[in-house]
C-alpha cells in the first residue's frame, strides 16, 4: 500500500507512463497477485484509499457513498484483476485528468467502471502496438544480422564449383555453422 501510494498517480503523468509500458512492467503486482497472496481485503482497501482521492477530487455535491466504494473496490478487484497497482493509479490519474469524462452533481460509480472499460480497451490496444512495435525490431535486427551472411546466387555458384573441385576453403563457406552446446 505504502509503495503504491496515491502520489504516483501524478508522477506516473509526468514521467510519460504508457498503457502498455505498466502493463508489460512484471515487477508491479497485479490486483489478482495480491489478493491471492493477502486475501481479498488488503486489494479492496487499497482500492478504496484511491478511489477516495478520485472522491476528494470531484467538485460535485454529492460524493460516492462509502458503501459504494467498497462495492466498486471489490468488482473492480473480480473485473480487472488483471491490471497491476500502477494501472489502477495511472488510469485514476488519468480520469481526473478528464480522459473519461466528468461527473455532474454526483460521483457515479457506473461512470467509473464505464471509465475502465474504456481504459481496458485502450490498454489493448496500447499493449497490440507495443508487440508490433517489438517485433518489427526484432525482425529488423534478424535481417541485419543475416544481411552480414548473405550471397547471391551467382557466388553461391561459384563456391559450390569451387568445392566440387577440391577448394577447403570453399568447402569451409557450405558447411553449416555447427550449434555446439
Amino acid at each position: 500500500m505504502a509503495d503504491y501510494n496515491p502520489a504516483l498517480q501524478t508522477k506516473l503523468l509526468s514521467i510519460g507512463a504508457t498503457h502498455a509500458g505498466l502493463a508489460m512492467n512484471t515487477s508491479v503486482p497485479s490486483l489478482g497477485l495480491l489478493a491471492s497472496t493477502y486475501g481479498d481485503e488488503t486489494p479492496v482497501e487499497w482500492l478504496v484509499i484511491q478511489l477516495d482521492t478520485l472522491n476528494g477530487f470531484a467538485e460535485v455535491k454529492s460524493k460516492i457513498r462509502n458503501e459504494q466504494i467498497y462495492e466498486l473496490a471489490g468488482l473492480i478487484l473480480a473485473e480487472y484483476y488483471y491490471l497491476n497497482a500502477a494501472e489502477i493509479l495511472f488510469f485514476l490519474a488519468r480520469f481526473k485528468t478528464g480522459h473519461y469524462g466528468t461527473f455532474y452533481g454526483a460521483i457515479d460509480p457506473m461512470k467509473i467502471t464505464s471509465g475502465l472499460i474504456q481504459y481496458a480497451e485502450e490498454r489493448r490496444k496500447d499493449i497490440d502496438r507495443y508487440e508490433r512495435e517489438q517485433y518489427q525490431l526484432q525482425r529488423e535486427r534478424e535481417i541485419e544480422r543475416r544481411g552480414n551472411l548473405r550471397v547471391s546466387y551467382a557466388a553461391y555458384q561459384e563456391i559450390r564449383r569451387r568445392a566440387e573441385e577440391g577448394d577447403p576453403e570453399a568447402k569451409k563457406l557450405l558447411t553449416p555453422p555447427s550449434h555446439a552446446k
